[in-house]
């Protein structure tokens, strides 16, 4: 339900009653209009000045009329515990800016998912606020079609029920890397969970997951929603999905979708582990030396997009042989470069190279192909060196 602020009284008994209260009319928003809390919060809170309070509702659509293109559409609500909210946004609004805040004013979500008369509705979803807590919604009206607003803001305002794990950044669940398996219930369609982790600076962390369906999207986020470590079922029909990627610091967040239809009452389970630092650097700058007379070497591919860089010591005028093998049903990509070059490869099998040294080092770059996998799983490879002579390669 959509309500102007009532008195302290009514809004409480609307919060609580999900819809047994109904204005007759539609007075101006009254500044600090307060609201019952309930006894487990123990106070009032504040709806702030100018914002319609919303009450949530299953099946009660609110069709609203721009007041002007800088006149925003000011909402707020009042927040059960863990509870998942999700505003529905439908087909035939025009095109927005939304932006949800706390309190205190911080913003926790915003976006602009259309800018035009939408065709097909938009949920944005809210999750794991604490007990009476007041958010804020501003819709701003944008469209990158018109010069004036052509049709209204249609929405849905509902409450899902509690939610095991937050939708936002900062209502996400705080996860330590470990051995531990995390558990967790996609309960509707589209949402999602959050969970926060903190990482060091060049370690590799892997994200490995098995869901109840085949439908899910599993990725690893930034505090700027950019995506590092991303699989999803776009391209097959797994239970289980994997990703990994190298941090440079700080905090980062796993995504987590079950992406079933229809909600399913098993759970997922989730493993994050702490992999430790890189075991071959990635720059010339930052190559492994291999002293000259190296036959092999043990490394991995970590992640996928990894390449490991080597600076191996050679014998000018002598011509090298280098091939790759690995496991895990990857495919190794051999490379090779003079110091101050560009890396090159041989044509067709790309699992070994051979080149005539000119210098006393020599780089030799491994990667594995670029195909996202469903699962990433590290994989294991060995690289082996075979000095030619001065015979032609």
């Amino acid at each position: 339900m959509l309500k102007r602020p009532l008195s302290a009284f009514m809004i409480g008994a609307c919060l609580f009653a999900l819809g047994a209260c109904d204005s007759k009319d539609d007075p101006a928003p009254d500044a600090g209009a307060t609201v019952d809390a309930g006894t487990d919060a123990g106070s009032t809170v504040v709806i702030p000045e100018g914002h319609t309070l919303l009450t949530p509702s299953a099946t009660e659509v609110h069709s609203l009329a721009w007041e002007g293109v800088e006149t925003p559409l000011r909402f707020a609500f009042v927040a059960q515990a863990g509870h998942h909210y999700d505003l529905i946004v439908e087909a035939g609004s025009d095109g927005y800016i939304l932006e949800l805040r706390d309190g205190a004013g911080t913003s926790l979500d915003y976006g602009i998912p259309n800018q035009r008369v939408s065709e097909t509705p938009h949920a944005w979803h809210w999750s794991r606020f604490a007990e009476g807590s007041v958010q804020t919604v501003e819709v701003t009206w944008f469209s990158a079609y018109s010069e004036a607003p052509v049709a209204p803001f249609s929405f849905r305002f509902v409450d899902m029920g509690p939610d095991d794990h937050g939708d936002l950044l900062a209502t996400a669940t705080p996860w330590t890397p470990s051995e531990q398996v995390l558990v967790g219930r996609g309960e509707h369609w589209g949402e999602r969970d959050l969970l926060s982790f903190q990482s060091v600076a060049g370690n590799v962390y892997a994200l490995d997951c098995t869901f109840p369906t085949p439908y899910w999207d599993l990725s690893i986020i930034n505090s700027r929603e950019q995506r590092f470590g991303i699989t999803d079922n776009s391209n097959f029909t797994e239970t289980q999905a994997a990703t990994a990627f190298r941090s440079p610091g700080g905090m980062f967040y796993a995504s987590i979708k079950d992406q079933q239809d229809s909600p399913t009452p098993q759970p997922y389970t989730c493993v994050l582990k702490d992999k430790g630092a890189e075991d071959h650097g990635d720059t010339v700058e930052t190559a492994t030396v291999l002293p000259a007379g190296t036959a092999s070497v043990q490394a991995k591919i970590e992640m996928l997009g990894d390449k490991d860089i080597f600076s191996l010591g050679v014998v000018a005028g002598h011509s090298y042989r280098v091939s790759c093998t690995i496991d895990g049903g990857k495919g190794c990509e051999v490379r090779h470069a003079v110091p101050g070059g560009e890396f090159t490869e041989d044509p067709g099998d790309r699992t070994k190279t051979t080149f005539k040294a000119s210098q006393a080092t020599h780089f030799v770059l491994v990667q594995t192909n670029p195909i996202v996998p469903a699962r990433w799983v590290e994989g294991h490879y060995t690289l082996q060196f075979q000095d030619l002579g001065t015979s032609a390669p």
